[in-house]
Parts: structure tokens; sequence; C-alpha cells
């Protein structure tokens, strides 16, 4: 079914909107408006990958029931103002129609859609935008809901609207990096509150929202709020997901919750705004189906039995396995961003005060890392992969030879050297070394799912045999993070984050972020907001890594902007932060030989929100 419209792109041509075969029914009994009327003025046009594509058809994919909304956001929730071109090499316009930014990046300026729409219908306008700045980000009511990347020197972004389409991000002082910082998966929140359906919840716009509120059992309108949207300030939160009646700007609709429907459906988006370049309104494909299971090899066992027809999430280290098993899949390779397999941090403000001391000794640190025979580790986990460091990959031009390569032979004598240097020389009758206070040196380290537990166990074997009594715990997520949240944890092991994108999430190499940089979240408190009853003052040398990141940040050179990362892991070098197993080696994703218009090649990263920028609307199903 088509529709026309004229639009002036320099002459007057005619423009037919195509339109997916199961919204024709809609279209033609009059419950739906056509496309013209949907689409906006100025839809967005993606070109596929390969060819134009076909409607219909269900993306399958088995999803963790466990905290796993990052797979939503990596393949239907990633619409920010600005995106990631499919190559990482730019950002360009997205929700935004253009973009400008003021020649000293103190001021950028964004131009939105006219006519475009919400999931429901309702037009998506600067007084969205408005809404979130002033109601939500603002707003004392939602605490934390003012994240670091939209504040310049300690101060938040300032947005006025200058008219229904027209916003302007404003900050005090020069900000350069923040076009890198909205093309994140995290760039989606100034776009993700829908004002017509969340206004009334709140006494602003209505003073009965309170009463009703408590009438339907809620503390207070808060509570409410939280309770139909999710949690406001972050999308790293599966209440965001449990709610699918909030309107959203996303291809494909979710018709469930997130962690209790089994599959969790989501549907085409009838007033998505992309379309091809024939003029046919995105997505191609119908529905996205995930299948929940209780852990990544489940995923991955899934997939094997045929039940996955694009993924790579979960199922990339299993690939081999899956391929094997099913003749109708290939594989796509996904360019490893990861700068480690298995990062290790100690919590260098833990609340034991002697635990504390030890771990913020470096020669602690170091002996810690000559204890671990990598390649033995290497050989059992991901054979013939390279001994690393937390630092970013070789193929980076922020590659830091020291960072990558200092403490990293095996060696348990030079070790137990570093540990007599940190005073830690005594042991009890088991064996194991006694901290200054008497007490047996015994900590904790966490990490989540069983093949990162079982890699862990394996390096805390040899800490052990070290005299350290070590324990590895395989923690929820959600136990995980709160734990950290709290700064009531003692080490951390985790994937490496940094890679290719060292620059874009640092936070294995200064403290600037509560949420990941776990070595040090109380500087990392100090660093946002000094006045945190959370926050402790960093070294000197750690508050000028924090000085030349803020530099960082403001400038919008390029050159500059690597010089000053450079510094920033000069210092990272020398303080030893952080340490590492080894280098991923790239994965593989597995895709159906009907399943179209994914490239064979695809970044792989948060901060990229694999494989979102590929445009997923434009991935097909072939009907021979």
């Amino acid at each position: 079914m088509a529709t026309t419209l004229y639009a002036v792109t320099g002459d007057v041509r005619a423009v037919e909107f195509g339109e997916a075969p199961m919204l024709e029914s809609a279209v033609e009994y009059g419950t739906l408006p056509p496309a013209v009327e949907r689409l906006p003025k100025t839809p967005m046009i993606i070109t596929p990958n390969d060819k134009l594509g076909q409607y219909g058809g269900t993306w399958e994919m088995a999803q963790n029931g466990e905290r796993d909304h990052a797979l939503l956001i990596r393949t239907i929730g990633y619409e920010p103002l600005l995106r990631w071109t499919p190559q990482w090499t730019d950002t360009i316009p997205n929700v935004a129609l253009s973009f400008q930014p003021s020649s000293d990046a103190t001021e950028f300026f964004f131009r939105l859609r006219p006519g475009m729409r919400w999931s429901d219908g309702a037009p998506f306008t600067a007084d969205d935008i408005t809404f979130w700045y002033e109601d939500i980000l603002l707003n004392p009511a939602f605490q934390n809901a003012l994240p670091e990347w939209l504040t310049a020197d300690g101060k938040p972004v300032h947005i006025d609207q200058i008219d229904k389409t027209t916003v302007a991000f404003r900050f005090s002082s020069p900000y350069g990096l923040f076009p890198t910082f909205l093309a994140r998966p995290e760039g989606v929140e100034p776009v993700s509150y829908p004002a017509h359906f969340l206004k009334p919840l709140m006494p602003k716009y209505n003073q009965n929202a309170d009463a009703e509120a408590r009438s339907l059992g809620f503390a207070n309108w808060q509570e409410r709020f939280i309770s139909v949207f999710g949690t406001p300030g972050t999308i790293d939160d599966p209440s965001r997901w449990r709610n699918p009646d909030v309107p959203t700007l996303n291809a494909w609709v979710l018709t469930g919750v997130y962690g209790k429907d089994d599959p969790l459906i989501a549907m085409r988006n009838p007033y998505y705004w992309k379309i091809d370049p024939a003029g046919r309104q995105l997505p191609y494909i119908d529905k996205v189906s995930f299948e929940l299971v209780n852990s990544k090899n489940a995923a991955a066992d899934a997939a094997i039995a045929g039940r996955v027809n694009m993924q790579e999430r979960h199922v990339s280290r299993r690939a081999d396995e899956v391929l094997a098993a099913n003749s109708n899949l290939a594989p796509f390779t996904l360019i490893e961003s990861d700068m480690n397999i298995l990062t290790l941090s100690l919590n260098l403000n833990d609340k034991d005060p002697v635990l504390r001391k030890i771990f913020q000794d470096k020669e602690f640190r170091i002996a810690l890392s000559h204890a671990i025979d990598r390649d033995s580790i290497i050989g059992r986990f991901v054979p013939g992969a390279l001994p690393h460091q937390a630092a970013p990959r070789p193929e980076s031009p922020l590659y830091h030879t020291m960072l990558a390569r200092q403490f990293i032979t095996y060696d348990p004598v030079l070790a137990a050297s570093h540990l007599a240097n940190a005073g830690l020389t005594r042991k009890d009758q088991d064996g194991f070394l006694l901290r200054p206070d008497g007490k047996r040196l015994s900590f904790t380290i966490d990490t989540q799912g069983s093949s990162r537990h079982e890699m862990l166990a394996a390096v805390v074997d040899y800490w052990r045999d070290l005299g350290i009594d070590v324990t590895a715990r395989d923690l929820s997520r959600d136990v995980f993070v709160a734990i950290r949240d709290l700064n009531d944890h003692h080490a951390s092991a985790w994937g490496g984050d940094g890679g290719l994108d060292a620059m874009v999430i640092p936070v294995n190499y200064l403290p600037m972020s509560t949420e990941s940089s776990w070595f040090a979240t109380s500087w990392a408190s100090w660093y946002l907001n000094p006045a945190n009853t959370n926050a402790v003052e960093p070294p000197a040398e750690v508050i000028k890594q924090l000085d030349l990141y803020n530099q960082l940040k403001a400038t919008a050179n390029a050159e500059t902007q690597n010089k000053l990362m450079r510094d920033i892991l000069d210092i990272s070098a020398n303080q030893f932060y952080v340490m590492g197993i080894a280098l991923p080696p790239n994965r593989k994703g597995v895709v159906a030989k009907n399943f179209k218009n994914v490239p064979k090649v695809i970044p792989a990263a948060w901060s990229y929100a694999t494989p979102a920028p590929t445009n997923p609307c434009q991935y097909y199903l072939e009907v021979q």
C-alpha cells in the first residue's frame, strides 16, 4: 500500500511511502492513519547494507532473564539524537534532523523532524526534551537523575527550547566531547520521556497525582512514576523495560514485560520515522522475539537448537559450536573493542582501613600481577590470545606499551619480593599472610557469570599459592551492582571496556565513574561531586589525571584530545590501578543465511551498542 506526499527538495516531486502489509488492513479500516500522515515531513532515509528488503518475519534471539536489558538496548533501544555511523567513524544526526555546534563547543543546536510521532501517534516535539530537562533531569524528587556526561566542569547542561522543533544544549564551559557521548547508548535519555504520557503522573501537571498514587497503593507520586516508567536518569536499569504502555521512538515496541513474558515480543512501531531509499517505511521485520533463558550458556544452547536467527551477545564464545550444529547459519565477524578478557581491580577505597592501606600500596598490586601465570590461563580459556594488562588495544592510536606490558611476567619469587616490599612477610600456621594488625590477609573478589567465574577461580588459585586468602564469588548482576553502589566490595573482576574507545569509556584508566570505576568509587564520587557523602579526595597524581580528563572533555580538537588522553594513560601506567589477563581476540556472531543486510564485520563495544548502529531496522528475512 502506498500514499503520496509532495515534498520540495529543490524541485517538486511525488514521493510514495510504502508500508508493511501487516499495517494495510488497519489503514484500510481507518484504525491507523496512512503512512504519509504517520511519518515526519523529513523521514530519515536508511541505505540498506546490501539491498532493499522484504517485509515480514521474526527476528529471534535468546535473552538472559536476569538483568539483560542491555540486549534490548543494543537491538531495539538505540535511537539517540545523534548516532554512530555503522563503521563507528563519526556521529550523524538521528532523531535530530540536523545538528550545529558553536565554534567554542559550549552550545549545541538540534533541529528535530517536524511531524515526528511517538509510537502511540502523539507528536514528538521539543516539548518532550524540555519536559525531560525541567521535570526529570533537574527534579530533586529524582535522585541521581543527572549523569556525569551531561555536565561540564561540574555544572549541568542548560537546555533552551527555541521553538517546537529546535533545542539548544548549553554548557558553562567548552565540551567538545559532548557529541561523542550523545552517540553512546546513554544518549537516548533526552528523547525517552513522552511528556503527554508522563505529565499526568506529576503534581506539577495534575494536582491529584499524589492522591491518585496513594489510592493505587503507592506511597507517593514518585513511587507510582517509577512503577510506570522505570527509574529515571539512566537507561542502565531493567525497570525501564517493564511497561509496554510507555510510548517510544524505537522501531519495535514491546508488547510484554521484560523478565516476565516468555518469549518477550516487540512488534513494529507503525509511527517509526525512517524509510528506505524507495520510500518504504521501516522496519522491514514485523516482530522481534526474545526467548528468556537462565544463563549465557542457555542462550548458546537455544542457538544450537535452532531458535536464534541473528545474535552475537551471549552466543559468540560458542559460535563455532552453534555453526556446526546449524547448516542454515553463517558467521559474521565482531571486531573486538574490549582491551581484556578479565580485568582485576582491588578497591582502593575499601571500607576496611587495613585492607585499604594494603590495596593502595602499588607493591601489593604488582605482586598480585606477577603471581598470575597468564600463559596457562590463556591456554585453558582463550587459546591463542596474547597476555595483556588493562590497557588500550594495539590497534588503537592510544596504545600505551608500558601500561599494556608492565608486570606481566609470571614470577612467584619476584611476586613474593614485592609482598616483602609491602611489609607482608608474616604467615599464620596455615601458610596465609598476616595483615599488620595480625589478622589473616583475606578478601573476596566478585564477578558475574559462570565462565568468567571459572577463569577468575584460576587466577585466585595463584594468589592463594602466594599466601593470600582470596575467595572468588559469582554473584547475580543485581547483587554485584548493588554492592558496588554501597562501596561494600573488596575487589572486582569484569570485562575490559576501553580497548578501542579508551577516550569514550576510560573507566579502567581513571576514577571517573561511580558506576564502573570499581577500583575507586569514592574517588570517583569526589570527581563527580566533592560534597557527596561518599566522596573521598584522591591523591595529587589522581587529581591531576582528573583535571586532564576535564580538559579533554572540553576541547573539540582531535589532536589535543589524543595528547591529553596519552597524558592520562601515562599516569594510569604509573598508578597501575587495574590489572588484566589477555587481549580478547575477535569473535563471531551467527546469522541465518536468509537473514539479510547484516554487515559481515561489526565493531563490538558497549559504547557502540553492538549491533544497533548497523541499523537493525533495515535487516530483513528473505523469502524465496
